[in-house]
């Protein structure tokens, strides 16, 4: 067995570079940096004093855990990855640096050795796999504290957006500030083109899981239900930024467009992707319109019948979105206009229904709503003309269709199949 070298150990190089060259390490690596990295300077993230700076810090924490083991370096490593984190330098150019101050101390290593004899050669050559275990703990501890602080600040940043974006869907920005602000937090800006979109989501599991708050229940600041490939990203990959916040069974966004024609485009993306059924409300202009868009949205996602599928328009469903709106009034309607049908059999009144709807469908047309159905016109006028006995009213005037084509969409509310109103 061979005898360990005699010359001085790892831990007192370390401690040597870290009292007396210091300085020239410093200046080497930071010429290396601007040499690899010019950006650091030029982005405007750091001038060259600060630049200095940091590859001394990090030098010396290096130096510092070879020196020592670590006893003083593990703090200080993990503020300079929270730091790093704040800054928004990114997690590459982090680790490059401390790349490149190894490559500095593992020379000036050797060369102070060397000056040692062949002994102090001999023995930085048997403990080298000390130097770069140590060199690595740093960066690693290094990155594991910024992961974290960049974690903590997207969950942070993410909370503040959906609790702006939940504000702007309830009621308009109050002061010019909170337009500012809100602009600055969504990223999106005070004036321009812009939809509001309603998606519903799968509701909760009803096995005791999350509830009131708890993650996973839709609350602002937890993580949103899965819809696949996040329409969020979906969105932002074809130009269009967007915001988006959960509240229970309902996802809503504001989707920021680059001029009005793009409207169908942002449609059109949705219609591929969304889970179920989408709102997408009118072209809209700043944050005042939000809210009130917003609402049309809920109300018109209410209308669309259970396991919808597809993207639509609010302009698409104006007069469900309007009787949706007056449910009293709705429900007036449904007993004025179609209570004489209230005696029919469930199944007839349901082939009823499907026959008016039909006719509304067709603009009043017996031979196109015949085809709709699926059966014979004769069929279809033999209905028509028992709805007119029942209910006492003629489906051939003006005033007729109109209080037809609102009341229908009142009875499929919240349902697939209508709901009779009371006999």
């Amino acid at each position: 067995m061979s005898a360990v070298p005699v010359g001085p150990s790892v831990h007192v190089l370390a401690a040597r570079l870290r009292a007396h060259h210091l300085p020239a390490l410093t200046a080497e690596v930071f010429r290396h940096v601007v040499q690899v990295r010019p950006e650091s300077l030029t982005d405007g993230s750091l001038n060259p004093g600060e630049l200095r700076s940091v590859c001394a810090v990090s030098l010396d924490q290096m130096l510092g855990e070879l020196a020592d083991g670590g006893a003083t370096a593990a703090p200080s490593l993990r503020e300079t990855g929270r730091r790093r984190a704040q800054d928004g330098a990114p997690m590459e150019w982090l680790l490059h640096g401390y790349r490149l101050c190894a490559r500095a101390i593992w020379q000036a290593l050797v060369d102070e050795a060397t000056r040692s004899g062949d002994e102090g050669v001999r023995r930085l050559l048997a403990e080298a796999v000390v130097v770069w275990d140590a060199l690595d703990r740093v960066s690693t501890a290094v990155a594991t504290a910024y992961r974290e602080e960049q974690s903590r600040l997207q969950r942070t940043t993410r909370l503040r957006r959906e609790t702006v974006l939940s504000g702007l869907l309830e009621r308009p920005p109050l002061t010019a500030s909170a337009v500012a602000e809100a602009s600055d937090v969504l990223g999106i800006p005070v004036r321009g083109p812009r939809l509001v979109v309603t998606v519903a989501v799968a509701p909760p599991p009803e096995d005791g899981s999350p509830g009131d708050g708890s993650p996973g229940d839709g609350s602002p600041g937890q993580d949103p239900p899965d819809t696949g490939p996040t329409l969020e990203g979906v969105l932002r990959g074809a130009g269009f930024p967007s915001v988006w916040v959960c509240h229970g069974v309902r996802e809503s966004a504001l989707v920021a467009l680059g001029g009005p024609d793009e409207e169908a485009d942002v449609v059109t993306l949705l219609a591929d992707r969304v889970p179920g059924p989408a709102v997408v409300s009118p072209l809209i202009d700043g944050f005042d319109d939000v809210a009130p868009a917003h609402r049309m949205t809920v109300l018109t996602l209410r209308t669309l019948p259970t396991g919808y599928r597809g993207t639509v328009r609010v302009t698409d469903r104006l007069p469900h979105a309007l009787v949706a709106a007056a449910p009293d009034v709705a429900a007036v309607l449904v007993r004025h206009t179609l209570g004489g049908l209230s005696t029919l059999r469930p199944a007839e009144w349901e082939a009823y229904v499907e026959t008016l709807e039909a006719l509304v469908e067709a603009d009043g047309s017996v031979s196109a709503a015949a085809r709709r159905l699926g059966c014979h016109r004769n069929t279809v006028q033999k209905r028509l003309h028992r709805i007119e006995v029942l209910t006492g009213r003629p489906l051939t005037t003006l005033r007729g269709m109109v209080e037809l084509t609102l009341a229908l969409p009142a009875v499929r509310l919240d349902g697939d199949r209508s709901a009779r109103p009371p006999g």
